[in-house]
């Protein structure tokens, strides 16, 4: 019943989202409509939300797409696409990262590089040239052709007749493993089960993991077009990064993290103060919430700097960021010390933001 009011409330969104052109910024596209269809050749990165999102066109950068079904069916550099159904029937040049409940690649899919999928349900055909990493409950490699290995994190496998991974296939050990004759597959390795210590249910983990994300990324969405000079006072601090830089964003967020919910209850304790009290605890929980938003732009922002050594939009960054900490949430072992990291230098950057050092 959950995941259901969760779909409505995703569909709601985008229904609500007026009508509104693609726009153009500087090497970036960006359009929002309840049916978005791409379709024309950009010489940019492109970014697409609605009910219903297809990339039909030739995109000369990142295609990313948000919506309850994402289709890409032309021809991208780049892919980051999340949403209910996904599909991929067309030519990515090089990496994509996609989340969402049903994820398909068709068998006229060609990815020239890696490929990362977090879902439910993953159906795989294709050419995939290098490697590809899956997080799901359930995966049916059909007519694939993987050059590269395959890392899945799965509950249940399937591996049809048709199906050819060149390189090596490694699945945890607690999975439902079957693979027809006739299919082609290279050095299998059993991993540790996926299952924690807890006994805590992986893909419902992953499940609420994307729709943790789907909903960050909405409200990111929303603050960027808000407030665009909030992240314009991180780029003009961060752009060359100094170690004693990240010590003390650092430092702010531990001790914002630790002195205002002390204020806030001492404020509770008097009659005049219950107010500011509530209203303190009640801003602390939305920063708290924002600090993986802030936190994800700086990370994106750095990255992107550092590998592409250009310029991008905000929307672009943050998306980005958010993609790399989703992939991090999903890692057992690492997952808690992200998380603590990004409270902290999330909180410090909110600090900087609102109370900007004066020259």
């Amino acid at each position: 019943m959950k995941r259901y009011i969760k779909y409505l409330m995703i569909l709601a969104v985008f229904f609500m989202i007026p009508s509104v052109q693609a726009k153009e910024v500087e090497h970036f596209t960006s359009k929002v409509n309840n049916d978005v269809v791409m379709e024309n050749t950009y010489n940019s990165s492109v970014a697409a939300a609605g009910e219903s999102v297809s990339f039909d066109g030739t995109i000369k950068g990142i295609s990313i797409g948000a919506g309850n079904k994402v289709v890409q069916g032309g021809n991208s550099d780049y892919a980051l696409l999340a949403g209910n159904s996904i599909e991929v029937n067309g030519i990515i040049n090089n990496d994509a990262i996609i989340a969402g409940n049903i994820v398909t690649i068709k068998d006229t899919a060609k990815i020239s590089r890696d490929m990362i999928i977090a879902a439910s349900d993953v159906e795989i055909s294709g050419v995939i040239d290098r490697n590809i990493s899956i997080y799901a409950s359930k995966v049916t490699i059909r007519d694939a052709d993987i050059k590269g290995n395959v890392k899945l994190y799965v509950n249940k496998i399937d591996i049809l007749k048709d199906a050819k991974i060149n390189g090596t296939l490694s699945y945890p050990e607690d999975s439902s493993y079957n693979v027809q004759k006739g299919a082609l597959v290279g050095k299998t390795i059993k991993t540790d089960a996926i299952q924690t210590e807890n006994d805590e249910n992986f893909f419902a983990t992953v499940s609420a993991k994307i729709w943790s994300f789907l909903c960050l990324s909405l409200v990111f969405a929303v603050i960027s077009l808000i407030f665009p000079s909030a992240f314009s006072k991180i780029n003009n601090k961060f752009e060359d990064m100094q170690f004693g830089e990240v010590i003390e964003v650092f430092t702010k967020g531990l001790v914002t993290l630790i002195i205002v919910p002390v204020v806030a209850v001492f404020a509770c304790f008097t009659i005049i103060g219950i107010p500011l009290g509530i209203i303190t605890l009640l801003l602390y929980g939305i920063a708290m919430y924002l600090t993986t938003i802030f936190t994800a732009y700086l990370l994106g922002y750095k990255i992107w700097q550092k590998v592409f050594s250009k310029d991008a939009h905000v929307l672009l960054l943050g998306l980005f960021g958010l993609f790399i900490l989703f992939i991090f949430s999903l890692i057992p072992g690492v997952r808690t010390l992200v998380s603590i990291i990004t409270v902290l230098i999330g909180l410090g950057l909110l600090i900087d933001v609102i109370r900007p050092k004066n020259d």
